[in-house]
């Protein structure tokens, strides 16, 4: 009996977890819903300290995610406030991953993408702790997620061979779409 009420417990817990985090990502948005209206976009960033370190430099329109990976719940709230969004999650293979991921629910909840590419540095608080205009210039010359992605798959291609053209052209139809 003591067993399943564990597994109940631990069940209500991740349950509660889950709502706690939509709400806290609700607030945030509640917050900052003047400064979104004002600029346009949203900066999406992994986690809290990110947050902070850009809230303190003045980049009011970052929130996070709270995890590696965005949900498709919080990319129907986010379309809710803008019609843009800016990736700049950390550089490392997880981070790689989320913007992939990140970049497709966003995209399906009608929402244009651009990814931040943070050079000299592994994630946007190291970035802003070292210049706030350097941070200012890698959000103004972000890139679409289509030409992310692209550049993302080009790097395990070897595009002087016809099979790698080939792969490469198919993937490069696909996110047609994205534009």
């Amino acid at each position: 009996m003591l067993f399943r009420l564990d597994a109940l417990l631990l069940q209500l817990h991740l349950c509660l977890q889950e709502y706690i985090f939509l709400v806290q990502l609700l607030i945030g948005i509640l917050k900052l819903n003047t400064q979104l209206i004002k600029l346009g976009h949203i900066i999406l960033c992994e986690g809290n300290v990110d947050v902070v370190a850009l809230h303190q430099a003045g980049f009011d329109n970052a929130v996070a995610s709270l995890g590696t990976s965005l949900t498709p719940e919080q990319a129907r709230l986010i379309s809710r406030y803008v019609n843009e969004g800016v990736i700049a999650y950390d550089g490392d293979t997880a981070g790689q991953k989320a913007t992939a991921k990140a970049i497709d629910f966003l995209k399906g909840q009608g929402v244009s993408v651009r990814v931040l590419q943070m050079q000299g540095a592994k994630d946007p608080d190291e970035l802003i702790q070292k210049d706030p205009k350097l941070w200012q210039d890698a959000v103004d010359h972000s890139i679409p997620a289509v030409d992310w992605l692209l550049n993302k798959y080009e790097e395990n291609l070897n595009l002087n061979s016809a099979p790698d053209k080939r792969k490469y052209s198919d993937v490069a139809l696909k996110l047609l779409s994205y534009i």
